[in-house]
């Protein structure tokens, strides 16, 4: 098994050519790439989607035996990157009987034993680090979670558009030692949004997403965190 943090490179957001190139483990049992194949069970069995991430959990889908293309949007339980590092090859084994992914497979979204999950390949016409927007949904605003669709999306050429959950927008941004800088406000459609939450949601992102923003990538959520420090504000990007 390939498992050093260090020796892996997930190219996860490209814009200006170099957007958000984030180093991360993809194959230590303590991570997961960006889509999954099944492994581990029998020819022409299954594996369930299930509605949470446990046994018991009601039935939504299933994917065959031999499935790949197998989106991967987070995983939970077993061991954190440190802990399975230090942990003996019988500890990995337990641990990871008690990770769970979230994934998405032929239009079902829901969770699956990870211990059935390896690394799998991207869906035909779909290339790792292509041209295509990357995107992202918000998945907390300053600690609160997101209300409403949300979508953040980065394009090679350097666009960024996407919607706060009420109104669209869009705009331009580049990588600058390490930092993502956005020139200016985003340009936005002007609809009223219904209610304080989703107004205040709104005002908050907007806020965000001008001048200066560090970035740090969480490999074990698969979410990435941007934050502006001159407006005060915290975002969360979930897959």
């Amino acid at each position: 098994m390939r498992v050093a943090l260090r020796d892996r490179f997930l190219t996860l957001v490209a814009v200006s050519g170099l957007f958000f190139a984030v180093t991360t483990a993809v194959e230590a049992e303590a991570d997961g790439p960006d889509y999954f194949r099944v492994t581990g069970v029998a020819e022409n069995d299954v594996l369930n989607i299930r509605g949470a991430p446990e046994a018991g959990a009601a039935k939504l889908g299933e994917i065959p035996w031999n499935g790949d293309g197998i989106r991967n949007l987070g995983c939970q339980g077993g061991l954190s990157f440190a802990e399975w590092e230090a942990a003996t090859e019988a500890e990995r084994k337990a641990a990871a009987q008690t990770r769970w992914c979230r994934v998405s497979y032929d239009g079902v979204e829901g969770w699956a034993a990870g211990w059935f999950l390896a690394e799998g390949s991207y869906p035909a016409g779909e290339a790792a680090g292509s041209g295509s927007p990357t995107s992202w949904r918000f998945g907390t605003v300053d600690g609160d979670p997101a209300v409403g669709e949300t979508e953040i999306s980065f394009g090679a050429d350097g666009s960024i558009s996407g919607t706060t959950g009420c109104n669209r927008f869009n705009g331009r941004g580049a990588m600058d030692d390490g930092a993502l800088v956005i020139d200016g406000p985003l340009a936005t459609t002007r609809m009223a949004c219904p209610g304080e939450a989703m107004t205040m949601q709104e005002d908050r992102i907007l806020a965000a997403l001008q001048g200066r923003l560090s970035i740090a990538f969480d490999p074990f959520s698969q979410s990435l965190q941007l934050v502006n420090e001159d407006a005060g504000v915290t975002l969360r990007l979930d897959r």
